[in-house]
């Protein structure tokens, strides 16, 4: 008993799979309905969603751009060389930072976006659109949104336009009607002016929308896809989705074109820088230079020098290496203060001019000029919490201190230099002791002007490099890829589509797994047997006949209900105690389910086979057996058990239908039919039926609400558990196993009414094409009911 009970309750609990597949295939039509609406709803969406194209596009960045990152590399063992990687990362990130896609929203009027209305999506166009709307920069930082609807009116020169405007969440509506262009409207955001374009021909509806440019360059920015290439660090893959493919190419070389212009920026930064300072130096020198010539002048007039004779000595003296080499010195050491003020300065951080000739300082000024620029160009694209802005900051400062060490360091040997030159010039003046006083102090005054002129000219020699260094600088990234467009990527047909008809096969399989989760049904044996242990002795059909009819089971009648109880009646006869079997009783869950149905035409196929049947109503709560038999139910099993009547004979009713076929009503029902069950005048009817009948049918009430049935098992051989087809639960089957499992079912076994053989899911499950065999074919059956006449030979 254990095992069965286990066994049991593990096809209760167990979900009948093979069940729910055959349920599938038996209502494909749904499924290809299913499949086919949701499909054409799945291509309307799709036609709805405006088409999203990818543009790519590589650039070859050349090894200028690289020394942005090898300038860290100079000074010995430098703790930046470790953040290439992340500088090259910090570079992409600036390329598409939100500053940088600004320029390009403003270069291409991006804030302003065009389009045709249309009747599933709205048209994108770009750059032909035939009315184009204008704002003030002012108005366009400001602004929240405006969308403006233009349409042609009756008269081609006439427009009806509607515009809708958002300043702080507060909505403005304006709308003109036959209105001519240009026209400017005035709103609260700022002014609006709309200009005809009349080389586009106009025909539907415009519609243009205008958001800030901030606002678009974000947008834009999250579309760009900028990273290098698979194992290359001078080629750069950039992406972009768009809806218009030009307007993507457009971007992308708009992007490359303020990108070299940023990095050309950064390379005469310097230039510039050191030029300016060359330009100040140049006007001081200027000054001074004419002030010794103006000294020189007022010296010859007053002692009457003439120029002949100075000027033979002054060349003699002027060529002389040691005063050159002292005068440039002299120069060096200027130059060299200025840098050193400059650097002194302010406490944050400046680009010095590389006008030095000592090379340690100009190769120092111009490693640390890169960094600052590196540094200005990081921080504009990120934030001040960025670990590589700090790292620049620490390491720009250690350079500046470098630099100054270095201009000491220049300044300590120019010194030693000047010392002695000097000491060589003293020489040579000590060599002239006995020139005239007045020759020595022309020679002083050139002298001076020597340095003066030794400077300007280096000077003049500086500005014209820079200016050639600026004309030299190039391009850092070049297109060698051109954009192009690899059509739309967004919406995804052929994805969308299986997704669409998985979904209308998922729509009908949703349902018919939660109709058999929420009602867990059974439809015929198959499904019925993977869920009890208790034997299934038959099913019985449906019935499609035009009138109602209790009993369909007549002499010579051949239809498959008719067959299916003769089956029934046989296959009672095959069970342990068949043979044997006396009174079988007939009962179910609740009612609904058929039982009274069973009972009747089972006693039908008992009579026809030359056997004496009594169909007993024990349904004493509701007695519908005599109605639906067509007698009267004034006296019965009711008024014997009371002892109303004590002749059993006279209550026992013979069928018209069969001469063989009996009826024992239940007659009136009783207050307390409980206490009639379980007097001993049922003992005594039972022992009387089972003498004077073969067989004896009870026709039982339902054990899922009452216990009456419980009461009277004892005096039945057989019990049949009517289940319904489409109607009856797993829960009437944990009734009956419970039933069983306790004792008070001996021997039960149940019939399955009501099973639908012409279905589909009948047919693909066991019988093939079973359910539609012979002349009778169109009989069908359904709850205790049939529709029309049975046929007669």
């Amino acid at each position: 008993m254990s095992t069965e009970t286990n066994e049991t309750a593990r096809k209760e609990n167990s979900y009948d799979v093979m069940g729910l597949l055959l349920d599938y295939l038996a209502h494909w039509k749904w499924f290809v309905i299913s499949v086919v609406a949701v499909c054409i709803l799945g291509y309307i969406f799709i036609c709805t969603k405006t088409p999203i194209y990818k543009v790519d596009a590589s650039i070859y960045l050349s090894e200028d751009n690289a020394s942005q990152s090898d300038a860290f590399n100079m000074g010995g063992n430098n703790p930046m060389v470790a953040l290439k990687d992340y500088i090259d990362e910090t570079e992409l990130e600036v390329m598409k930072s939100r500053n940088n896609v600004l320029k390009i929203v403003k270069d291409l009027d991006l804030e302003y976006t065009y389009s045709m209305k249309g009747g599933l999506r709205n048209k994108q166009i770009y750059k032909t659109q035939p009315v184009t709307a204008i704002m003030d920069s002012a108005s366009l930082e400001k602004l929240s949104y405006v969308k403006v609807s233009i349409e042609p009116s009756n008269d081609s020169t006439l427009y009806d336009i509607d515009v809708v405007t958002e300043l702080e969440k507060v909505k403005e509506t304006q709308s003109f009607s036959d209105v001519t262009l240009p026209m400017t409207i005035k709103m609260s955001t700022g002014t609006l002016t709309l200009v005809r374009n009349d080389s586009v021909d106009f025909n539907g509806t415009e519609l243009i929308k205008i958001v800030s440019p901030r606002a678009m360059a974000t947008t834009i920015s999250k579309k760009l896809t900028i990273d290098f290439a698979k194992n290359s660090e001078k080629i750069i893959r950039i992406s972009i989705l768009t809806d218009v493919p030009n307007k993507g190419k457009d971007i992308i070389e708009s992007l490359v074109k303020f990108y070299n212009a940023d990095i050309i920026e950064d390379k005469n930064r310097s230039a510039i820088q050191t030029e300016a300072f060359i330009i100040d130096r140049l006007v001081m020198i200027t000054h001074e230079l004419a002030d010794v010539e103006e000294r020189l002048r007022n010296y010859r007039q007053k002692h009457n020098v003439t120029d002949m004779h100075i000027q033979t000595n002054l060349n003699l003296s002027l060529k002389s290496n040691y005063q050159k080499e002292l005068a440039e010195v002299d120069a060096e050491l200027a130059l060299l203060a200025d840098i050193e003020r400059i650097a002194n300065s302010g406490n944050g951080f400046q680009l010095l001019p590389s006008a030095a000739k000592d090379q340690t300082v100009s190769s120092v000024i111009e490693s640390y000029n890169k960094k600052l620029s590196q540094y200005y160009r990081t921080k504009d694209g990120s934030t001040a919490d960025n670990p590589l802005v700090k790292s620049l900051q620490e390491e720009l400062t250690r350079d500046k201190g470098r630099i100054l060490a270095n201009i000491a360091t220049a300044k300590r040997g120019l010194a030693n230099q000047r010392n002695s030159f000097a000491a060589l010039e003293n020489q040579s003046v000590g060599a002239l002791s006995s020139t005239p006083s007045i020759d020595k102090g022309l020679q002083e005054i050139f002298r001076e002007q020597e340095v003066k002129v030794n400077i300007y000219t280096f000077l003049l020699q500086r500005r014209e490099e820079i200016a050639l260094q600026k004309t030299l600088a190039t391009n850092s990234a070049r297109l060698i890829d051109d954009p192009v467009s690899t059509g739309p990527v967004s919406p995804k047909v052929a994805i969308l589509m299986v997704i669409f008809f998985l979904l209308g096969l998922a729509i009908p399989a949703g349902i018919i797994f939660i109709r058999r989760l929420l009602f867990p049904v059974f439809a015929d044996q198959e499904e019925l047997s993977r869920l009890t242990n208790v034997p299934i002795l038959g099913e019985i059909c449906e019935s499609k006949d035009s009138e109602r009819e209790e009993i369909v089971v007549g002499e010579n009648v051949s239809s498959p209900i008719a067959e299916l109880f003769r089956l029934l009646r046989n296959n009672i006869s095959f069970t342990r105690n068949g043979s044997t079997a006396k009174v079988i009783l007939v009962t179910s869950t609740v009612s609904g389910e058929g039982k009274t149905f069973v009972a009747s035409n089972l006693a039908m196929t008992y009579a026809l086979a030359g056997k004496k049947v009594v169909v007993v109503g024990l349904d004493l709560r509701r007695p519908m057996l005599s109605v639906r038999l067509g007698f009267n139910n004034h006296s019965g099993v009711t008024t014997y058990l009371s002892g109303q009547n004590t002749d059993l004979h006279s209550l026992i009713q013979q069928s018209h239908l069969n001469p063989n076929l009996y009826i024992l009503p239940g007659g009136p029902m009783p207050p307390n039919p409980n206490e009639l069950i379980m007097s001993d005048r049922m003992d005594n009817m039972f022992e009387k039926l089972r003498r004077e009948f073969d067989y004896v049918i009870v026709d039982s009430a339902p054990i899922g609400v009452i216990s009456d049935t419980f009461l009277i098992t004892r005096f039945s051989d057989i019990q049949l558990y009517v289940q319904r087809a489409d109607y009856s639960t797993r829960n009437g089957l944990k009734t009956l196993h419970a039933a069983f499992e306790s004792g008070k079912f001996k021997s039960p076994y149940i019939v399955l009414n009501g099973v639908n053989i012409h279905s589909n899911a009948y047919i693909y499950r066991r019988y093939g094409d079973y359910g539609h065999y012979g002349k009778s074919r169109d009989y069908n059956y359904g709850y205790g009911y049939s529709k029309g006449k049975e046929k007669k030979k």
